[in-house]
């Protein structure tokens, strides 16, 4: 479908970087100026102009590891419909610089809840990652943590877990041979990830929550369905009309999101939480 007319911009905020955590001024200074240039990540002399005025944009989809800023400027928005993702993951040192502790994490989660509903809200455990440290094998999945999520998140009625296996990208091996020489990382062929896989299909249908691949086709199977992040028709049945598009937009390989404006940016805003294994810029210096 083309946008016609009435179709209302979604904007996302941010797949490129971390904005509620880190540059929650910033995009408040944008909001009250109106409007925002965007540059194209592969070509930056490429700008587009987006109007942010509430007459223009319906939703903004947030994603974040820390609502913390947000929860105290939530306000601010009000004049808009809200929709979250919440990376909530079993933390290992080696891995992130920054890390929100799990307890304070659950406690965002209840006051987004709170604030804005259960169904505004996908809580993401993602990415999941398996590594070899010499003869030692390593993960930041951990069955005891991901079962106390589920329990605590469908008790607050949260339905939806994403999750994805981290990807190789050529960037990300870079910085693991950079930063972490020893470590090798495991493929999802490994055994290590079907036993991950079942297990948490096993844990979540204990809680009702169902389980969403995120850009992974071939993790789709019994107790897992293919998961689009942002998704126009989640969002117009949230808002009760059609005001976004519905059409499938070209991102990455197996992504069935639709249509949205990414106003972050890899270049003016790197990530300062700093994971190993992010696809994006996080600061490591």
């Amino acid at each position: 479908m083309t946008r016609s007319a009435n179709m209302k911009t979604v904007i996302s905020a941010s797949r490129r970087t971390d904005i509620p955590a880190y540059y929650l001024k910033w995009m408040i200074d944008m909001f009250k100026e109106g409007e925002i240039r965007v540059k194209n990540p592969l070509y930056p002399k490429n700008m587009s102009r987006i109007d942010l005025g509430p007459q223009a944009v319906s939703w903004i989809v947030f994603w974040s590891r820390n609502y913390h800023q947000f929860l105290k400027w939530h306000t601010f928005f009000s004049d808009y419909n809200l929709f979250f993702h919440f990376t909530i993951l079993s933390h290992h040192p080696m891995l992130e610089k920054i890390h929100l502790p799990v307890k304070d994490a659950i406690r965002q989660m209840e006051n987004l809840i709170h604030l804005f509903g259960p169904k505004r809200i996908i809580w993401r455990y993602d990415p999941i990652i398996i590594w070899q440290d010499g003869n030692q094998e390593l993960s930041n999945y951990d069955p005891g943590e991901f079962t106390l999520l589920c329990r605590e998140f469908a008790a607050q009625g949260i339905g939806q877990c994403f999750f994805s296996f981290v990807t190789p990208y050529a960037k990300v091996l870079r910085r693991m041979r950079n930063k972490r020489p020893d470590w090798r990382l495991t493929t999802q062929t490994h055994p290590r990830y079907t036993a991950i896989l079942d297990e948490m299909k096993t844990i979540s249908s204990m809680y009702g929550i169902d389980l969403f691949s995120c850009c992974n086709d071939a993790l789709v199977s019994a107790g897992i369905q293919k998961g689009a992040c942002i998704n126009g028709k989640a969002l117009n049945r949230l808002s009760g009309k059609k005001i976004v598009s519905e059409a499938k937009y070209a991102g990455r390989k197996d992504c069935s999101c639709t249509k949205a404006v990414d106003i972050g940016s890899y270049v003016d805003q790197p990530c300062r939480t700093g994971c190993i294994y992010c696809y994006a810029n996080p600061l490591w210096k």
